[in-house]
């Protein structure tokens, strides 16, 4: 791991400015995640790879190289990191749990994204109470 203050503070700044445009759009615009979700979950398994490469594995593999912290407010980003991680590999090694997954826009609808929102939102949260911590 390359994990130093420097880094994880990095890391937390990149993922608070992040996580406050992704929470805000999926609270503005919760049909637009709607149907993009909808029409990766109709792609079947390729929308899974799709979704994993595309939006999960990048940020799970940022926070798991550069933010090992494990105290504090901060170690919320950690965890997070390392459960999309799960997600990311269990999704391609079972994608009926991938598709599964992608199906609950439709189930779950437009509330379903703006309640992910929120909780993007509270993350960024975290992130900046860690900076400035």
């Amino acid at each position: 791991m390359l994990t130093t203050p420097d880094s994880a503070a990095a890391v937390e700044a990149m993922f608070a400015l992040v996580f406050v445009l992704m929470g805000l759009s999926h609270i503005i615009q919760p049909a637009m995640w709607r149907v993009f979700f909808t029409r990766l979950h109709g792609e079947g398994p390729p929308g899974v790879i799709t979704r994993s490469f595309a939006l999960e594995l990048w940020p799970a593999i940022t926070i798991i190289t550069f933010h090992q912290v494990w105290s504090g407010p901060a170690a919320a980003l950690t965890i997070y990191g390392h459960l999309l991680s799960l997600k990311i590999t269990m999704s391609l090694l079972c994608p009926t749990i991938g598709l599964r997954s992608l199906s609950m826009a439709e189930s779950k609808g437009d509330r379903g994204f703006q309640g992910a929102g929120v909780v993007l939102l509270v993350l960024a949260g975290v992130c900046l109470v860690s900076l400035v911590a």
